[in-house]
């Protein structure tokens, strides 16, 4: 979990993402990490087709983020909302669509791109639409799919029903979506995160800091900052990147080589190794926030952008180690967690409690009951002699 204090590290003194962060910070109390990925998010979505750098591949402006938090109260649907707000004043000065919409097929998820090669969808709650893709045969199953390929930006296709195909050979698809701690662990599984699709994502978990008693929005300086996405999403082409120059691969090649070495939990160890090509496509974004890539010439990836790239991957993977901790990696342990939360540290709950929280069958408690009192967990007081009369005191913090 990040801290306001660490995302401020990843805020440049100058720039869209700085005034940005400044302007959203007064419309609601979300964490500051929140607002720092939704304005490098609201930057991807102004980077012409043609914007990008080769890093074991090719790799472009587009982005995935999300906003992990505990539900209602980090206001992540808040902190998304303020940058849908900016992007839409964005969109309606554009005069073409930037946001898209949530599809409801993989058909209409081609024919959206087939239509509008580079757009964002928004999701408030991602935990309601990876809740749908954990189900066999229902058509969330293969967006989901489809979305692992177009972080990639990999062409898209499909056959209509007159027998004619259409493609988009270009996509340029982000997302930006907020997620409950509860919903992303019961809806993720451990090949999400090693498979790829977890490790697509720009995560930040955090927690509110601030609070305010009379919150009072000012939109005065939307138009002003759509201006800036405005002229940035105007643009048809970049100056060609040319990869990192001297100093940045210095700082760069330090930095994998320790970031290679790192322990991390077995759970997201395939999250660390995409860890550096976020750095890159964050890199990317910082760069095309300093305006270099803008003036329409060559230009070099330079020590400041993968510094501040580096500093934004960090607070990734500082969220994702630190959401390990709500994980389980096998169903047994998601159900062993589940009991185990439905008793808070230090406090006592009878099995008719912790069967109503858990909503588990009675058989399936008692047998993770049984474990957690062997290694010491839960302390079981059988106050009536019977199993049902029994009262469980939780009395040491979660073991995995």
């Amino acid at each position: 979990m990040i801290s306001e204090k660490d995302a401020a590290l990843a805020v440049p003194p100058t720039g869209f993402v700085h005034d940005y962060m400044a302007f959203a910070m007064k419309q609601t109390t979300a964490p500051l990490g929140y607002h720092l990925v939704m304005g490098l998010s609201l930057l991807g979505t102004t980077t012409p087709i043609t914007y990008g750098t080769s890093y074991a591949g090719d790799l472009y402006g587009n982005l995935y983020c999300l906003l992990v938090g505990r539900s209602g109260d980090e206001q992540k649907s808040s902190a998304l909302g303020v940058a849908k707000k900016v992007l839409f004043k964005a969109q309606e000065q554009l005069g073409s669509p930037i946001i898209g919409k949530q599809p409801g097929s993989p058909e209409g998820l081609v024919d959206s791109l087939v239509a509008v090669q580079r757009q964002i969808i928004y999701y408030s709650e991602f935990g309601a639409f990876l809740a749908k893709a954990q189900r066999k045969g229902t058509y969330f199953e293969p967006i989901k799919a489809y979305y692992t390929d177009l972080w990639d930006c990999q062409p898209v296709d499909r056959l209509k029903a007159n027998n004619v195909s259409i493609s988009q050979p270009n996509p340029r698809l982000s997302l930006a979506a907020g997620c409950s701690l509860s919903y992303l662990e019961d809806n993720t599984t451990a090949a999400d995160w090693s498979g790829g699709f977890m490790g697509r994502w720009a995560i930040i978990y955090s927690r509110r800091e601030r609070t305010v008693s009379y919150p009072r929005n000012d939109w005065s300086q939307i138009p002003g900052l759509a201006a800036q996405l405005l002229a940035r999403a105007q643009m048809q082409q970049a100056g060609p990147c040319l990869g990192m120059d001297q100093k940045a691969y210095q700082r760069w090649d330090t930095w994998f080589h320790k970031n290679d070495k790192r322990s991390v939990p077995e759970l997201v160890a395939g999250v660390k190794t995409r860890v550096p090509t976020l750095a890159m496509k964050a890199a990317l974004l910082y760069a095309w926030d300093f305006g270099e890539p803008m003036q329409g010439q060559p230009w070099h990836i330079q020590d400041h952008h993968v510094d501040y790239g580096i500093r934004f991957a960090e607070l990734h993977l500082k969220s994702v180690i630190g959401l390990t901790a709500y994980f389980a990696e096998h169903g047994d342990a998601q159900l062993r967690r589940k009991v185990l939360m439905s008793v808070p540290l230090g406090g006592i709950q009878s099995l008719g409690q912790i069967l109503r929280r858990t909503k588990m069958k009675k058989r399936t408690v008692l047998e993770i009951l049984d474990g957690l009192v062997i290694d010491g967990t839960f302390r079981i007081h059988n106050i009536s002699g019977s199993t049902s009369g029994a009262l469980y005191e939780r009395v040491d913090l979660p073991i995995g």
